[in-house]
């Protein structure tokens, strides 16, 4: 074969037909292929040859349908489907195929092949139509019968073909024509002659028995299924039925076998019969199995069958011919109606008719008394009985017992044998104690009663009695007697219902039944039967529905008396109102067990109950406190419905007033009622309800808004339609409430003001000062009015105004989100926003609201609505500022064309108002807060401009406008308070400095505009920064200006060294222990302000300290460390000298705050206290000063680390430990330093002190981890090794990786094991040091091994030992620590000569140095090349001198 050939495409499936095939085409033949030999395709193959040839592929298929293996058949058949639906030329080729094996297919053993061929088959029928004709009577006789297949779904299939396969009015001449052939067939299979009945061995799918079992059921089921859906019809099935029953071997080995199934069948096929019992009697084995089936235990049919067989033989002379009625049938009734077991459940239906023809026929009335005395025979019943078995049983009675009474023509003699049958059923009934038994025998006496039969009832009555208190056990009667006295009507009960209330413990049914009595005459009989009425006096015994029947039953006797608790009956009785009760029971009573009442329906939130019962009594003339229930909706209601109209008019709408709240802030929705009462006392004025019932609110939930706008609708929506507008209008928000609430806004417009791209609108209310409010109370404001806004807008009676007020409170969300940005915005705030955006609209109607100036504070509309922009219109107005207001609005193309036409206004005659600061004239501060917010669109792009002049101007306006607003600042602290305009456009230059700063670092610019901004622009702005931040005050709110200087001091990298003027130092606060280090006054004014700063509660203050300390630290440092620093540096004093020790700077510690109230000062000054660690070249730092260093600010390092651990991203209490990390963050919180301000900016501040004080304080991170308790040791050594080592070993790896190392020191790293192995070479001697970091690291100290030490142990060991000591001790750096490992051997090996045997420096075996020293010439060699020359020479002396060693 080619190697084409061999290729995956061109195989094919592999079969013994095709291998013979091939070998009939290479001229050869072998036995064992042929299709002839194959016995599961023999059969296929001969019917193949005996009609026309078919393609391959048919064949293949056909071939498929006669394989051992069921799954094969079932693939086949699919197949032939597909093949059929391809409407090829071979379709009607393949029908003649496939009608020869139809008979095999049909009676498969897999019930999926049999539906299978039943829709093929209707596929060929569907498709040939009238060609299908040919072969349709190999076919339809096998559809028949598979209609009759004990799997539904095949037979289903089969009643398909019929019905789609021919027309209607040929369904029933294509059924006529071809069931004689179907019965044929069936029968043969039944008497197992059909070849089909005998095994095939080409299924598999199930063993011999089973088929067989299967077809005979199914051959007989043809019969019953044809007769049941033609019945007389047609008879087309008696004839193929009777050769069945003529066949009496058939008959005899089918009634003598154990498939009860097959012998029902045969017994309902032979009842259809005309002559059925001709049929029967002519096989005497089948009336012989109906006598013996009639008490079958089986849950099966067979009894049933029998019974109808014994119904239709009973009449018959022919059957008492050969079965005695008197020896025969009465006896083996009598037998059945004693044997107590599962036959009960047939006999129930067949015993009456029985007994009825057997009656009749031998006209011997003792026969019913035998019968109905046997009823209690052979009792107990047997234990494996059905308890529906013993209910047919109790039911059989009954109805055997109505029919004899009912029947005039029964002996009455047998009236004197009923009553003690009737007690004695009564016992068993409560033996069984269930409700069906105990239902038939009362229902039965009910009904004797009724019809007064009983000749003596009192007799009957006394035994009944005495059964139920005798006999019976109580637990077993209550049912029986409850069911007995439930009519309660009947007098002649009304003794024994009497009796049984007697008894003090008297089942509370029976007390149910008498309180229900309708019938006043059985009511009366009845108490006057009773003895006492123990059974009323314990009311504590009953619950609160059993309460209601004892009160009824107490309405009914009033005259009764008991002792009233705080009970269930106690208080039926009082809400009874009943002035008889009052009288006898209630009257003296004392009121506190009145008030005990009222606290329990309180609890159980009945207002209704307390206020019924309260007004009661206040008719009576005692009043309760009803205090407690003055938040219940029913008793409001009650009390409501109770008030005379002539009563105050004001205690009316206070009334009504609770009555709103109740129901607004009731957990559960109210009742319809509740609004239904409620609708007629709306006419009031109620328009602040909603306004304080949202600041009162205790839950935190949006949807708790939304159901109350949702009740709000309900209740106005059972106003009349007319009045349903006027009272929303009342209640909801109105015009005058909604300026009212912006005014109240008015301070977060500020906010708006800075940041929005739209234009700006100068109102009145930003020329006036603003009082900033707290983040507590502007949070708990903001919350008000959105919950206010939310509901205006979610009720179906929201009109423009709400609309615009949801437009508004949508932004000032989102301001007061920005105004405390370093948290995240509450989580109810949250919901607010997203219900609001998910509710306002646009319209038009809203837009002439806008455009009227609805809105008093109209920056928070313009920039959520996005209205279009509108020119605004001043007071102040004349002819000469239309060209300025022109310009102010001037369209451009780009931010920069905007700043460079405004630069071009400002040089004309009529000058543009820049720079200018008149707070009376509204239009110059509008040109300039357009101006500086196109600026900051236009950003670094200002410096590509070519016009010099014009970048000039625009960059100097920034100073003047940051000098003007310093300079009125450091006036007049509060200036920004009371001129907002001033703060705007303040923070606004500030937001432009950071812009520009970024863009030069940034953007590809010329290297003169950036160094012109860097040395010329930049250096006195930074001083106008430090300016400014001296005029922030501790309780100052993070307002635009305060959160825009944040952002310009982190911008700046160093403290600016000149200032102007040292005026900002006048009021400065006088700290002792810094005057003595005698700072410049300006800096010591600063460092006073930024560390007294630290103690605000407001974070956005404690980052601006934290900011201008940064840029102090470096000065601090080294001016209080200056004697130390510089006594450390100089090498030429004595020993014996003194030595300054360094210090931490004395603002540090000093500020450290001594309690919790600021969880992030800590961090922030341990910060600090790393800076001369981290910037080591700027602080002067050698190692010795940085071991010094951390031995001095160990103590504060434990303490702030403590504060720390609690700003760190992890939830430490919950299990497992959880993390508010981002997935795949972990470098951006850990390595990168991100001082924006955000909701996360604590978070990663943490992450990345935590990270660099591993970094710059490995030991001390591990004696603090040492040091914790043991019930926290695991989850910092989880979190750490998790998400912290793997990075810092990362970084340890990446600075060995990168570092150079002079002369023959080669480092590397391996990251898999987290090793730095250090290889020294001298000579040819490779010396290596391996240090392996652990997967905890700095938590667990690293590895440290050396190999090949060329020096004596005791000092490699003294190298290691140096090594351990400031890497685990000392808070060294691995890097440092390798450098410092590379100098000792190179002083190690310096100055060393040559061994003059082996002129080596390292012995090559050894890797020693030369140290055995000649005491004549002072030369040093080798031990090893020593011994040899002795050896070589046989001499003991110098190589060199000759001197003798020994």
């Amino acid at each position: 074969m080619s190697k084409q050939q061999r290729r995956k495409g061109n195989a094919k499936n592999a079969s013994s037909a095709a291998a013979h095939e091939y070998l009939a085409q290479g001229g050869a033949t072998f036995v064992g292929l042929t299709p002839e030999m194959n016995i599961f395709e023999v059969a296929s193959s001969n019917r193949l040859h005996q009609v026309v040839e078919i393609d391959d592929e048919t064949r293949i298929v056909m071939k498929k349908l006669t394989k051992k293996d069921c799954q094969t058949r079932e693939k086949g058949l699919k197949e032939l489907m597909e093949l059929i639906n391809t409407e090829n030329s071979s379709i009607e080729s393949s029908y003649e195929h496939f009608c020869g094996l139809v008979a095999q297919l049909t009676t498969d053993g897999s019930p999926t092949v049999r539906m299978l061929t039943m829709k093929v088959i209707s596929q060929f029928l569907t498709k040939l139509k009238k060609s299908a004709s040919k072969g349709l009577k190999k076919i339809i006789p096998f559809v028949l019968f598979a209609k009759s297949d004990v799997t539904n779904g095949v037979a289903a299939a089969a009643s398909a073909v019929i019905r789609d396969g021919f027309d209607a009015d040929k369904k029933r001449q294509v059924v006529e024509l071809f069931v004689p052939n179907t019965f044929d067939l069936a029968a043969k299979i039944a008497e197992g002659k059909h070849e089909l009945s005998l095994p095939a061995e080409y299924d598999a799918s199930e063993d011999l028995e089973t088929r067989k079992m299967r077809l005979e059921t199914q051959s007989l089921n043809t019969f019953l299924s044809y007769i049941k859906e033609y019945g007389n019809e047609s008879k087309l099935w008696e004839e193929p039925a009777r050769k069945l029953f003529s066949n009496s071997e058939f008959i005899k080995k089918t009634f003598a076998g154990k498939k009860e199934a097959l012998k029902v069948q045969l017994l309902n096929i032979s009842y259809k019969f005309s002559d059925n019992i001709e049929v029967i009697l002519s096989n005497p084995v089948i009336s012989t199995y109906i006598q013996a089936s009639l008490d079958a235990q089986t849950f099966s049919t067979e009894c049933a069958t029998a019974w109808e067989g014994i119904l239709i033989l009973l009449p018959d002379e022919r059957f008492h011919a050969k079965c005695s009625l008197q020896k025969g049938i009465y006896p083996r009734l009598l037998n059945l109606i004693r044997k107590k077991g599962n036959h009960w459940r047939v006999l129930k239906h067949y015993l009456l008719p029985a007994v009825s023809v057997l009656l009749q026929k031998l006209e011997n009335p003792a026969l019913i008394t035998s019968i109905i005395t046997s009823f209690t025979d052979n009792l107990p019943w047997q234990a494996e009985a059905s308890m529906n078995a013993i209910h047919c049983w109790f039911c059989t009675f009954s109805d055997f017992v109505k029919w004899i009474l009912g029947n005039d023509r029964i002996n009455l003699e047998i009236l004197k044998d009923l009553s003690p049958l009737i007690v004695e059923m009564s016992n068993q009934s409560m033996h069984f104690n269930t409700a069906e038994a105990t239902e038939c025998i009362s229902g039965l006496i009910h009904w004797i009663i009724e019809k007064k039969v009983l000749e003596n009832p009192a007799e009957f009555f006394d035994l009944l009695k005495t059964s139920i208190y005798e006999v019976a056990p109580p637990e077993k009667s209550r049912l029986f007697a409850d069911s007995l006295t439930l009519p309660a009507k009947h007098l002649e009960l009304a003794h024994l219902h009497g009796n049984l209330l007697s008894n003090p413990d008297v089942d509370f049914h029976i007390i149910r039944n008498l309180a229900r009595a309708s019938n006043s005459e059985y009511f009366e009989e009845t108490c006057r039967n009773i003895n006492n009425f123990e059974f009323i006096e314990n009311s504590d015994r009953f619950d609160m529905l059993q309460a209601v029947e004892i009160v009824k039953l107490i309405e009914m006797k009033p005259s009764l008396s008991l002792q009233i608790k705080n009970n269930h009956v106690g208080r039926q009785l009082l809400l009874s109102e009943n002035s008889e009760i009052w009288e006898k029971s209630l009257k003296n009573v004392p009121a506190g067990v009145f008030q005990e009442m009222v606290n329990f329906w309180h609890e159980k939130r009945n207002g209704k109950a307390i206020a019924q019962a309260v007004n009661f009594l206040k008719k009576m003339g005692i009043q309760l406190d009803t205090n407690a229930a003055a938040e219940n909706v029913d008793f409001l209601i009650s009390l409501l419905q109770s008030l005379d109209s002539k009563e105050d008019p004001e205690e009316r709408k206070n009334l009504v007033l609770k009555l709103l709240s109740a129901l607004f802030d009731a957990e559960d929705e109210p009742k319809l009622e509740h609004f239904e009462s409620l609708k007629s006392h709306l006419n009031g004025d109620f328009e602040q309800f909603f306004e304080k019932l949202f600041a009162n609110m205790e839950e935190e939930d949006a949807e708790r808004v939304l159901e109350i706008a949702a009740r709000f609708d309900k209740l106005v929506g059972f106003c009349d339609a007319d009045s349903r507008g006027e009272i929303a209008g009342k209640m909801i928000l109105g015009r005058r409430e909604f300026d009212e609430m912006s005014e109240k806004l008015h301070f977060l417009e500020l906010d708006v003001l800075t940041v929005s791209q739209h234009t700006t609108i100068i109102t009145d209310a930003l020329s006036r000062p603003i009082e900033h409010l707290e983040e507590k109370e502007a949070t708990k404001m903001v919350k008000e009015l959105g919950r206010l806004a939310l509901f205006s807008v979610a009720s179906n009676y929201n009109s423009s105004i709400h609309q615009l007020f949801a437009w508004q409170m949508i932004r000032v969300i989102s301001a007061l989100g920005n105004r405390y940005c370093l948290k995240f915005l509450d989580e109810e705030l949250q919901q607010l926003r997203i219900e609001l955006e998910k509710r306002v609209i646009k319209s038009e109607e809203i837009q002439k609201l806008i455009n009227d100036g609805c809105c008093c504070a109209p920056n928070f509309i313009t920039d959520t609505y996005g209205i279009p922009e509108k020119r605004q219109k001043f007071e102040e107005y004349s002819e000469d500022m239309d060209t300025k207001i022109e310009t102010i609005y001037l369209k451009t193309d780009t931010p920069l064309e905007y700043v460079e036409k405004v630069f071009e206004a400002s040089q004309s005659e009529n000058s543009f108002p820049l720079f200018q600061f008149d707070q009376s004239k509204k239009y110059e501060w509008l040109a300039n807060l357009t101006f500086v917010k196109r600026f900051i669109q236009c950003g670094g792009e200002i410096f590509r401009a070519e016009n010099l002049e014009f970048r000039d101007f625009t960059l100097c306006g920034i100073i003047t406008v940051l000098d003007t607003s310093t300079d009125i600042l450091i006036d007049s602290p509060h200036s920004f308070s009371e001129n907002p305009l001033l703060e705007a456009l303040t923070t606004l230059y500030l937001e432009l400095f950071v812009v520009l700063t970024d863009a030069t670092k940034r953007g590809a610019y010329s290297e003169q505009s950036v160094e012109e901004w860097n040395e010329f622009y930049t250096p006195t702005i930074h001083t106008y920064c430090i300016r400014l931040f001296r005029t922030i005050r501790r309780d100052q709110q993070p307002t635009p200006f305060v959160r825009a200087l944040l952002r310009a001091l982190f911008v700046i990298s160093e403290f600016p060294t000149s200032f102007s003027n040292d005026d900002d130092v006048a009021n400065q606060e006088f700290i002792p222990e810094l005057s003595v280090f005698k700072y410049p006054a300006f800096q010591e004014s600063c460092i006073a302000q930024a560390f007294s700063l630290f103690a605000s509660n407001n974070e956005h203050i404690q980052l601006i300290a934290y900011s201008v300390a940064r840029l102090l630290m470096p000065i601090m440092f080294k001016l209080e460390n200056a004697a130390a620093l510089k006594s450390n540096e100089d090498s030429e004093l004595p020993v014996s000298t003194n030595r300054r020790k360094l210090s931490l700077p004395v603002m540090i510690s000093k500020s450290y705050p001594k309690d919790h109230h600021n969880p992030h000062v800590g961090p922030l000054l341990l910060d600090l206290t790393l800076l001369p660690l981290e910037n080591t070249k700027d602080s002067g730092f050698s190692q010795e000063h940085r071991v010094a260093y951390c031995d001095v600010i160990d103590p504060f390092f434990k303490n702030a680390l403590n504060a720390l651990m609690l700003d760190q991203p992890f939830e430490f209490r919950q299990v497992p430990i959880g993390c508010r990390i981002p997935k795949s963050q972990e470098r951006a919180y850990y390595l990168e330093s991100d001082l924006s301000a955000s909701p996360i900016f604590f978070d990663k501040f943490a992450s990345r002190l935590l990270f660099k004080s591993m970094t710059l304080l490995p030991a001390a991170i591990r004696l603090f981890y040492k040091g914790m308790p043991n019930c926290f040791m695991p989850m910092f050594q989880e979190t750490v090794t998790k998400y912290a080592s793997r990075l810092l070993i990362e970084q340890e790896l990446g600075k060995v990786r990168e570092a150079k190392f002079e002369g023959e020191m080669k480092v590397r790293t391996v990251p898999v094991t987290g090793e730095i192995i250090a290889e020294y070479v001298v000579e040819e001697t490779k010396m290596k040091l391996t240090i392996g970091l652990p997967p905890d690291y700095p938590l667990s100290v690293p590895s440290l091994t050396l190999d090949k030490a060329i020096v004596k142990t005791d000092r490699a060991k003294k190298w290691l030992l140096q090594l351990n000591a400031y890497l685990f001790h000392q808070n060294g750096a691995i890097l440092e620590g390798i450098e410092m490992w590379k100098r000792n051997v190179d002083k190690g090996v310096e100055g060393v000569e040559d061994c003059t045997i082996c002129m080596m420096t390292v012995h090559q075996q050894t890797h020693q140095l030369p140290k055995i020293k000649c005491k004549q010439c002072k030369n040093k060699f080798h031990s090893n090349c020593l011994y040899k020359w002795f050896e070589s020479s046989n001499q003991s002396t110098c190589p060199l001198c000759r001197n003798n060693f020994t």
